[in-house]
């Protein structure tokens, strides 16, 4: 199998997550990480699994990541299993506004194929650390991170076999 992990990070949270999931995914074939910033349209070329990652800003995806997205070519995904996540805080009391659901219904208007449902991941406001490292995911959301992928690919090869 090949993936492509397709990240926005402003504050490096969504990084770390995207950068365990793909860590994790390499058990199972070659995975190629980019930062969305750096995505061009040929970027998806010979891959089997699109995986897209963001914060939640604003209850939606940041304008960053709908830019980019508006600027691909319509059907680039066509043929290829998608999954979605986003990172959001916990204690937020309208959770369910999160950008993973609109992210993947974005991933699917370009030609994807959804394998799993959207993922959130946790961080926190404050960061509990002094040590100058914005670091707020919430303990285990890492690991988290990394047993998702078990899901993710059993669901796309269950979509390669039907």
């Amino acid at each position: 199998m090949k993936a492509l992990l397709v990240y926005y990070s402003k504050f490096g949270n969504t990084r770390k997550v995207a950068e365990a999931i793909a860590e994790a995914m390499k058990e199972a074939g070659e995975v190629r990480t980019i930062n969305l910033e750096q995505l061009a349209a040929a970027d998806f070329e010979g891959g089997d699994l699109v995986v897209v990652g963001t914060p939640t800003h604003a209850f939606s995806m940041p304008q960053a990541v709908r830019t980019a997205l508006a600027a691909l070519p319509p059907g680039i995904l066509a043929g290829k299993s998608v999954a979605a996540f986003d990172t959001t805080v916990r204690p937020w009391p309208l959770r369910h506004l999160r950008a993973s659901p609109k992210l993947l219904r974005q991933l699917r208007r370009l030609g994807g194929r959804p394998v799993v449902a959207p993922q959130t991941f946790f961080v926190q406001t404050k960061n509990p650390q002094r040590s100058g490292e914005i670091d707020l995911l919430l303990e285990g959301e890492l690991e988290r991170a990394r047993q998702w992928v078990g899901d993710i690919l059993d669901k796309s090869k269950a979509l390669v076999k039907a």
